[in-house]
């Protein structure tokens, strides 16, 4: 969450007073019903699993708003964020993002930053993080690290996929990748997935890289027009495809599950 809605003070979003205003507003909205719980703990999760409920977890795509104060950390997490990125498109003070030509990976502070974000239970997101800083990301990190949404560069060659060797630091620190999104599914998105990529494909780092090839665009991906209210789809092709309950219950959740037990201490 807050990331386009992060804007109140201005067109760059990320300010620091414009994610904690829209967080506070958040929290407030959930305060009153009971439809939704908001999850802080995989005890939590699993209790409103237990019960049939919705369970949303907060996070920021990008760590951009503690600028150089490490305590802002301290603070998100006591707001109820449990999963920060590191950069989101453009750099800031922890590391790079997609966007730039130059990879610097990670600064000097950005490892006291996983650092403390692991000593606090906040789990680690390198989805829009350059190739150089998510690999170093995983190399300071004692605790998982995360690829919530992305997809495999060697499949389309694009700067908003990842390479094999960040997939593979990943997956080294016991981590996950997440198609597109956690698991399978959206980015956030409600509608004709397809169609967004279309209309924001500079803004997304969706085009292909100067000489790499151009893979045919569909209209929609069959089954998967809307991702959101087809997502049950996903599931019961792979049970038409063989695999086992166990490597479905898996790639729908228990992947993260598995990783949140040792990230959320």
């Amino acid at each position: 969450m807050m990331d386009g809605t992060a804007c109140v003070t201005g067109n760059a979003p990320w300010q620091w007073d414009d994610v904690v205003l829209d967080l506070g507003m958040q929290l407030a909205d959930l305060a009153h019903q009971t439809d939704v719980d908001v999850l802080r703990s995989v005890a939590d999760i699993e209790t409103t699993h237990a019960t049939g409920g919705v369970g949303l977890v907060f996070g920021l795509e990008a760590a951009t708003p503690i600028g150089n104060d490490l305590d802002k950390l301290d603070v998100l997490y006591g707001l109820g964020i449990r999963q920060i990125g590191i950069a989101y498109f453009d750099s800031n003070a922890l590391g790079s993002g997609l966007n730039e030509v130059v990879d610097g990976g990670l600064t000097a502070l950005v490892r006291r930053a996983v650092r403390r974000m692991n000593q606090l239970g906040l789990a680690v997101d390198v989805s829009h993080s350059s190739d150089r800083t998510g690999i170093d990301t995983c190399a300071a990190s004692d605790r998982p690290v995360f690829i919530t949404h992305a997809g495999a560069r060697a499949v389309w060659d694009i700067p908003r996929l990842k390479g094999d060797d960040v997939l593979r630091a990943v997956a080294g620190t016991g981590g996950v990748i997440g198609i597109d999104a956690v698991g399978f599914g959206p980015d956030s998105l409600y509608g004709d997935h397809v169609g967004l990529h279309t209309a924001f494909a500079g803004l997304l780092s969706t085009e292909p890289r100067p000489g790499a090839p151009v893979p045919e665009r569909v209209p929609y991906v069959d089954g998967l027009e809307n991702p959101t209210e087809c997502f049950a789809n996903i599931a019961a092709w792979l049970v038409r495809d063989g695999f086992t309950d166990e490597e479905i219950t898996k790639v729908l959740g228990g992947n993260v599950l598995r990783a949140l037990r040792a990230i959320w201490v």
